[in-house]
């Protein structure tokens, strides 16, 4: 009792208000998603009901405002983080299309709108236009969690939003420097002079750096995110230095950095997973603590702003959606999350009022509309944008080729320790994203007198296996068997699970000889015809620059074809990388055609060589943090020449300590040896 009677609002107690939050976060966006609505609106109407506008419970005190502007930044910095750099250059032009069209539309019908209608000053009209034509990706994490990072229209959709908001911040900026009477040429050079040093900051050091430190700190997560969170931190410090918005070098961050960090990957699960269950939550919340509903009771003029800001900018809005749809001939449900996503305003909309409120260009009745404009333009985003990525995700799962008739399994033998990690970080960068069967780490144990004891001991190593794929938001469940040998015990595995790929390393000498004919893996081979990958990756797989595919003839003929070229590409998508495939036209016409059905937008280039000097080509070309991948055969198969059988010291003449992975494609075999369950 004498708790309540103490307890005042808004809570100031540190304790209590974090409790609250939490609370918010945990049930507000379930109830939404129960109600089948955006788990987005969840957060903001929980922030308009606490807020110092609804039941006055929180206030926007010092350490909820760190969280939410850590949320802010954070929200940029995945948005820039999803890019793949290289598609958005090859989608250029509808990228800077869409940029202009959804910047100039809601900029001059909302500054002819103000000036002649509402009868504000050019300055105050150039503010707002200028306001309403930026626009946040406060719904992008709904994308995320459908699956359609890869749709064609979502890089030209961040292209527009790098235009649209960098343009609207620069005019804040001139407006700001106008306003305090320092406007001159010597400012615009300075402007233009710091511009560029934030650009070799971000874009040329932080890059360099990150590539060091990956390389010198690979496997130790928890140290990769904080230097990662330090970067964008950093990148939105030297922004605002240079006169630039802390979002703009938050996003730039996130473009610098998406090189090195793979979607799979257990360093981007952490960035994810902290980021929207903790700080982008906390900045959805305080977007609804600023809103005032009341204001729409104060004043008919008031009310008539309102409406008619709304209107401009929802409508301008979607007029660009529909343009540029129109242009490149999107679908309707593609032009809808164009709309979707670019509809929302919050942070720069936020920061460009509050500069001219502070530099009293506009009053409080703007002030309140604008906020009210951020919380309808978020309802509608999160709306549009939640049916739209749905109706998109059902489509690309119709569309999906069906590589093989069994639900995708990978076994993942482990004999040594230390790779442990290695082999589950590349069983996770091949595995299809939508598939929710585990990782089978697993291991055989001879049949002898210590069997059980050795049982036990490899238990707890493939532990460490289950808990490192735990850390990837995968699942993995651990298998050891007794067996009077390795490749028998893989074999049988391979026919009760249902096994559809195995994901193999070795130890002792790191011989090309060894990878391919060593006694284990011949035998594996010999006794079942499903996908083997057999690796040597030797650096971090967020550093490869280059993935060099070596193929047979007919390649194509074989089972496995689209699999093997399925896992290069992923691997491609996950590291950004470039793609050579060297071999026959007839195999890279099969190739063009599988990609351009599957939609895999990669840089590939194709280039011709007779498999007996593939080697002697690539290695002239081929750099320390390249990926050679041999695809070889099984005896007896289509595809397999004798040339193969020569490849093993080759490779160890040309690539010695580079990063190699051979795979040996599926193909009907005739199992030789016996592999009956034993009694």
């Amino acid at each position: 009792m004498t708790l309540i009677m103490k307890l005042t609002f808004p809570i100031t107690d540190p304790i209590l208000i974090f409790a609250l939050v939490l609370f918010i976060i945990l049930i507000f966006p379930s109830l939404f998603k129960k109600l089948r609505l955006p788990e987005i609106i969840g957060l903001i109407l929980a922030g308009v009901a606490v807020g110092p506008n609804g039941l006055n419970l929180l206030s926007q005190d010092v350490g909820l405002s760190i969280f939410s502007q850590t949320g802010l930044l954070y929200l940029m910095f995945l948005a820039g983080l999803e890019i793949n750099v290289k598609e958005f250059l090859k989608n250029r032009k509808p990228s800077i299309t869409f940029g202009v069209l959804t910047f100039i539309f809601p900029f001059v019908s909302s500054g002819l709108l103000f000036f002649y209608v509402f009868n504000m000053s050019f300055i105050a009209s150039l503010l707002i236009s200028s306001m309403v034509a930026s626009h946040t990706l406060v719904a992008y994490p709904i994308i995320g969690r459908f699956g359609i990072n890869r749709n064609k229209v979502i890089n030209v959709i961040v292209g527009g939003t790098i235009i649209a908001d960098t343009v609207a911040l620069l005019i804040l900026a001139v407006i700001s420097e106008s306003v305090k009477g320092e406007l001159s040429h010597l400012f615009i050079f300075r402007f233009i002079a710091y511009f560029i040093l934030f650009l070799f900051l971000v874009f040329f050091i932080i890059p360099r750096l990150s590539k060091w430190f990956f390389k010198n700190y690979d496997g130790e997560s928890g140290i990769e995110y904080i230097f990662v969170i330090a970067m964008v931190f950093l990148a939105s410090v030297i922004a605002e230095y240079a006169h630039i918005e802390p979002i703009i070098g938050a996003f730039f961050a996130g473009l610098a950095l998406s090189r090195h960090i793979p979607h799979s990957s257990p360093l981007m699960n952490r960035i994810e997973f902290i980021g929207n269950t903790i700080f982008i939550p906390f900045f959805l919340i305080t977007v609804g603590m600023i809103a005032d509903l009341r204001v729409l009771t104060h004043s008919l003029s008031l009310l008539l702003i309102i409406v008619s800001l709304i209107v401009v900018a929802v409508g301008s809005k979607y007029l660009a959606a529909f343009i540029t749809q129109k242009l490149f001939k999107y679908s309707k449900t593609e032009r809808n999350l164009l709309f979707g996503l670019s509809t929302a305003r919050a942070a720069s909309a936020i920061a460009i009022i509050l500069v001219g409120f502070k530099l009293e260009l506009v009053d409080e009745s703007i002030m309140n509309a604008t906020i009210i404009l951020i919380f309808v333009s978020t309802l509608i985003s999160s709306f549009v944008t939640q049916n739209s990525a749905r109706k998109i995700a059902v489509e690309q799962e119709k569309e999906s080729p069906d590589l093989n008739g069994l639900p995708e399994r990978i076994l993942v033998p482990i004999s040594n320790p230390e790779k442990i990690e290695q082999l589950i970080n590349f069983s996770i960068l091949i595995k299809d994203p939508k598939s929710k069967l585990p990782l089978y780490p697993f291991t055989v144990i001879n049949d002898d007198a210590k069997a059980s004891e050795n049982i036990y001991t490899f238990n707890r190593i493939l532990e460490k296996a289950k808990t490192h794929a735990s850390s990837t938001d995968n699942v993995a469940k651990v298998i050891s068997r007794i067996d009077t040998n390795i490749a028998d015990g893989i074999a049988r595995t391979v026919k009760e699970l249902f096994i559809t790929k195995v994901v193999m390393g070795w130890q002792g000498k790191v011989r090309a000889s060894d990878l391919f004919f060593g006694t284990i893996l011949e035998n594996v081979l010999q006794k079942t015809g499903k996908m083997i990958y057999v690796n040597r990756i030797q650096s971090p797989l967020n550093l490869i620059e280059n993935i060099h595919v070596l193929i047979p003839q007919v390649a194509e003929l074989e089972v496995g074809f689209t699999e093997w070229v399925n896992s290069v590409l992923n691997i491609a998508q996950q590291s950004t990388s470039k793609v050579y495939f060297w071999g026959y036209e007839h195999t890279h016409e099969k190739i063009k055609e599988y990609v351009s059905t599957s939609g895999w937008v990669s840089d590939i280039e194709y280039r011709t060589a007779i498999h007996s000097s593939m080697i002697n080509i690539v290695s002239s070309e081929f750099n320390k943090d390249d990926l050679l991948v041999v695809i070889s055969a099984r005896k007896n198969s289509l595809s397999y020449n004798k040339y193969i059988k020569q490849l093993p010291d080759i490779i160890d003449d040309y690539f010695t300590n580079c990063n190699i992975l051979i795979v040996y494609p599926e193909q009907k075999t005739v199992y030789t040896g016996t592999i009956d369950l034993q009694v």
